[in-house]
């Protein structure tokens, strides 16, 4: 019988040391996800989104990106 049955998936990722990491990850997923949805609604080109954000195109390509950790 495993350890982990009858607790909570917050609970084994902080025993893990992977709850933060976690919570950064899907943060970021939300976050870019929020964004691709309003460049939709106005239609928004990921270039004029840069410029309506202060920054670069690539910086918000990294923001897009789920692979990237950069910005976790």
């Amino acid at each position: 019988m495993s350890k982990h049955i009858g607790s909570r998936l917050d609970d084994f990722l902080e025993h893990d040391d992977l709850l933060a990491e976690t919570e950064a990850v899907a943060t970021k997923r939300v976050i870019a996800w929020q964004i691709e949805e309003l460049m939709n609604q106005e239609g928004l080109s990921k270039s004029e989104m840069a410029h309506r954000m202060g920054t670069s195109r690539s910086a918000l390509e990294r923001l897009l990106d789920p692979s990237n950790p950069a910005y976790s």
